[in-house]
């Protein structure tokens, strides 16, 4: 099961959706493990698992970091 989750610790949600007003962030509770989607995606709106065990800001970063506008930055590096 995923969990929406709309308010957390450190206000991660919102600190996203501040970057860009379509992500939102679930709880997958099978695999334990936050996720970050987008609902403005074409079809599927996932876009990546969070790899620690909590939101904080090093979610929001890694967001920064592997966003789409940053594409061709990405494989540069």
């Amino acid at each position: 099961m995923k969990i929406k989750i709309d308010n957390d610790l450190y206000d991660i949600a919102n600190r996203l959706k501040s970057i860009d007003s379509g992500y939102f962030v679930v709880y997958d509770t099978s695999r334990q493990k936050y996720e970050v989607h987008n609902s403005d995606n074409i079809g599927n709106t996932y876009c990546l698992t969070v790899p620690y065990e909590r939101l904080d800001a090093r979610t929001v970063d890694l967001v920064n970091k592997t966003r789409r506008e940053r594409f061709d930055k990405i494989f540069e590096d």
